[in-house]
């Protein structure tokens, strides 16, 4: 299939008609600083801040059990948090960079237990070594012991099938997780261009109990510009996740084709892509024997291996809107995912929505909502959902310092299993200390 692909692209280049000079507008495949950095859907310069606040979280979902087998509930935790932080981007003549980096250090009053702390620092790179070829680069590395709050902000990657701490994260235990890849572009016409990259990531967990995983993604794309504003493409990627705590392994290929416009005056950006993946997953996992055998044998349950194809549709949409002092922003994806150390390989769907708002004076606004679900392609177990939402405030008292506020609620639903559910809450307040004639914004 992928050489197809490349078959493809060479025969369309060398029958392609040069319209519309240099430019080539929106790009569907664009994997380079993107909106990395960027705050409210603009670029801005490169800003650090500081922050110490007062914290009260309920619901946390620690990895033990209580005297009746459900999951530890410790209640209400009220603590101190001390977060530092930069964001912005950077651009020179034929490159772009752009930076987002946030971590935080905790500390609970009473549950020492629950004390720690999250990182999370992303990079993207793009370099125009000539007119007709880029190179985009992006790059994600991070430690989390909680699934909200804290550092966790927006998703931090652009596509499913890859690693993102930010979603579906069913215990509040410490997960650290790299990914790293590279794309390039070679520009056949005005019109056509060819790109070819990949990924690499891994994920360690703090837990025996849970399962790591290490992978690659590889991918090639097609895409033809229709005009200055829209093009559309199409894409084929190779997913492969190995889990070797859990013996198993999964390869998927998936094929989609892609639209991309910018539209109103150029504030609207429309970006749609739909097709199909064919996962292959083997495993192994624990199941009860017939009573008779298990009389004879002495044993209740034995490991087996399975082995599970399936063909699953896959696709994401995406619609933002800027305004004069606010970003808007809906999105919607569904494909594969390696997992989050309970569920492997899964069927994903997420759906989202986060808004900005600047446009009172010394005052930034910002909300967003979003659910998830992981449903397991190989293992015997019910699916998983996730809801989140964050709501954040900030307030300029003078040039340096900011009133910030936030509040994160996080409910988590494993279907027919009464014995969890549990919903969470965190509410931050405090002062920030950053340089800066606009107030602080978290994405």
């Amino acid at each position: 299939m992928f050489y197809r692909l490349m078959v493809m692209a060479g025969l369309v280049a060398s029958i392609a008609e040069a319209q519309l000079g240099d430019y080539l507008g929106p790009s569907i495949m664009s994997r380079g600083p993107s909106n990395i950095g960027t705050r409210g859907g603009e670029t801005v310069d490169l800003r650090f801040f500081a922050s110490v606040n007062a914290i009260y979280d309920t619901g946390l979902a620690p990895l033990a059990s209580d005297s009746s087998g459900k999951v530890v509930n410790p209640g209400g935790l009220y603590g101190v948090e001390a977060q530092v932080g930069a964001y912005g981007t950077h651009t020179w003549r034929n490159a772009a960079l752009g930076l987002d980096y946030k971590g935080d250090f905790r500390h609970y009053n009473q549950q020492s237990y629950f004390d720690g702390s999250d990182q999370q620092l992303i990079l993207g790179y793009s370099w125009q070594k000539s007119r007709r070829l880029k190179f985009e680069t992006k790059g994600l590395i991070g430690t989390y012991s909680q699934g909200f709050g804290g550092v966790i902000g927006q998703t931090v990657t652009d596509s499913t099938g890859s690693v993102n701490p930010t979603t579906g994260i069913l215990f509040d235990n410490r997960s650290t997780f790299f990914q790293g890849g590279m794309d390039a572009t070679y520009l056949m016409s005005t019109r056509n261009s060819f790109t070819v990259g990949g990924d690499g990531y891994d994920v360690k967990r703090q837990s025996s109990a849970l399962v790591g995983m290490h992978g690659y993604t590889l991918r090639g794309a097609f895409e033809h510009r229709l005009s200055m504003s829209s093009g559309i493409a199409v894409l084929y990627t190779h997913y492969h996740y190995d889990f070797p705590k859990a013996f198993g392994e999964s390869n998927n290929d998936g094929i989609q084709l892609g639209y991309d416009t910018i539209f109103g005056r150029r504030r609207w950006n429309l970006r749609i892509m739909g097709g199909i993946i064919q996962t292959d997953v083997d495993g192994l996992q624990e199941v009860t024997l017939d009573p008779l055998v298990a009389s004879i044998l002495g044993v209740s349950t034995t490991v087996q291996t399975y082995h599970a194809k399936n063909i699953i549709p896959s696709g994401n949409a995406s619609l933002t809107r800027r305004f004069k002092n606010s970003y808007l922003t809906f999105n919607y994806s569904r494909g594969i995912s390696p997992g989050n150390g309970v569920y492997l390989t899964s069927r994903q769907e997420n759906a989202g929505a986060a808004a900005t708002y600047n446009g009172i004076r010394k005052t930034s606004l910002s909300i967003s909502g979003a659910y998830n679900s992981l449903s397991s392609l190989g293992q015997s177990v019910t699916p998983y959902h996730f809801y989140d939402a964050v709501a954040w405030a900030s307030y300029s008292l003078s040039h340096t310092i900011q009133f910030v506020a936030r509040f994160d609620s996080r409910y988590q639903d494993i279907t027919e299993v009464n014995s969890f559910k549990r919903t969470s809450y965190r509410t931050s307040i405090g002062v920030s200390f950053s340089p800066g004639d606009i107030p602080l914004t978290l994405w």
